[in-house]
């Protein structure tokens, strides 16, 4: 398999701030999480409680109200700025394999975006696999939207976004809209998306570099969605295998990935399918940072410069002011 890193639609940032005692810890979490997952004696809601701790290198954005609420049943966190638009909301969907994670633990980072793009930020708390089969995650993400839409929020104002397993269902959710009949989305802006399910892409075999999602760890997470009896090649669950013509009539897509992360050739081929498909495609693959790194909002200067390219980009989609 062939990847081409250098498309014109491709950006590579230039490394700042990877040596910085906050991205420093973040491999530390990342590489605790990994000796964690080794230790039998765990169970399930300890290893959630870990994961709780992923947004903790972050900082407050500051000037910036948390509204926790239940739309149509599902848990979801306001992240309202101050003096944002009241009527552009940025829906936000956080990481976690669809197992770990929760609207606190990425309240931080979505915060920040939603600051810096001048929105309301919505974190849908969906429900996490096992316990519920997929795709009840991409269920509430649809449910919170079509509640949006019933409550007077127009579709040319509302962007998705999310990160891993999140950052797939920002990719996939316009494919069910499609399918649904349902009114398209502003924009998508997935981080570091999950696309490959089982880990196929070459990068695997070469990079050293990804202290969290390696080949091993990916493949154990994929199959467990397989042992679900899930198709791991279904595009609804991995946007990998989205075709140009499934992507046909989505909206515009701005993607960034980590530059030391396992999944950069996957979002290389979806950027690559989404620019056949015509759609207005951006990717960013960003300096040495390590998966979902924009949780390190306010503490690493890539993480920041990150997110301020999402806000440059996104402000006149939504026609903030």
């Amino acid at each position: 398999m062939m990847i081409n890193y250098n498309s014109k639609y491709i950006s590579k940032i230039p490394d700042i701030d990877s040596e910085g005692r906050a991205a420093k810890e973040y491999i530390q979490f990342y590489r605790d999480i990994g000796k964690a997952f080794s230790d039998p004696t765990l169970d399930m809601a300890e290893y959630r409680r870990l994961f709780e701790k992923w947004g903790d290198c972050s900082k407050e954005p500051g000037q910036v109200d948390y509204i926790d609420t239940s739309i149509d049943g599902v848990k979801c966190l306001w992240a309202v700025p101050h003096k944002c638009a009241d009527d552009k909301v940025i829906i936000c969907i956080h990481g976690g394999g669809y197992i770990y994670g929760n609207r606190f633990s990425h309240r931080k980072s979505y915060a920040h975006l939603a600051k810096k793009s001048g929105c309301k930020g919505l974190i849908v708390d969906y429900r996490n696999t096992p316990e519920n089969a997929w795709p009840a995650p991409v269920e509430d993400v649809i449910k919170v939207y079509k509640w949006l839409l019933a409550n007077n929020y127009k579709p040319e104002n509302i962007a998705i976004t999310g990160d891993s397993c999140g950052g797939a269902m920002a990719l996939t959710i316009p494919l069910y809209l499609k399918e649904q009949n349902l009114p398209m989305l502003a924009a998508s802006m997935p981080i570091c998306p999950w696309c490959d399910t089982m880990a196929t892409t070459p990068i695997y075999n070469h990079n050293d570099k990804d202290v969290m999602n390696t080949k091993e760890s990916v493949i154990s997470f994929g199959m467990s969605l397989k042992d679900d009896g899930l198709d791991v090649e279904d595009p609804h669950l991995a946007p990998i295998h989205l075709t140009a013509e499934q992507m046909k009539g989505f909206p515009p897509i701005y993607i960034q990935v980590g530059g030391y992360e396992n999944f950069v050739d996957e979002s290389v081929i979806v950027a690559d399918t989404a620019y056949k498909a015509g759609l207005d495609i951006k990717l960013d693959i960003v300096g040495h940072m390590q998966h979902s790194f924009t949780q390190l909002a306010g503490s690493c200067k890539d993480a920041d410069i990150a997110i301020d390219r999402y806000a440059a980009w996104i402000k006149p989609i939504l026609k903030v002011e």
